[in-house]
């Protein structure tokens, strides 16, 4: 899986960007998008094949490291029948 992240000055902007990857370019996987603290518009893709940079080179949003646990494991207790 591949990942890329952009971040957007409006919700419109990334709603319309994510439109286009998932419409237009036929981008497959998971895409999340989420309000940040400072304001911005965060869009996390998720794609099962690379995206060609000429196509990230269109979008209007800002490209941005990503920083999350995807995929991390987490502990989780299990419970014991005895008791």
């Amino acid at each position: 899986m591949y990942s890329v992240a952009l971040e957007f000055e409006t919700e419109q902007a990334m709603q319309a960007a994510a439109d286009k990857l998932w419409n237009k370019h036929g981008i497959t996987g998971e895409l999340e998008m989420f309000p940040t603290p400072s304001g911005a518009f965060r869009l996390h893709i998720y794609s099962e094949k690379p995206i060609k940079d000429s196509i990230l080179e269109k979008l209007p949003g800002k490209r941005v490291q990503i920083k999350g646990s995807f995929g991390s494991a987490v502990r989780a207790e299990v419970p014991s029948g005895d008791n």
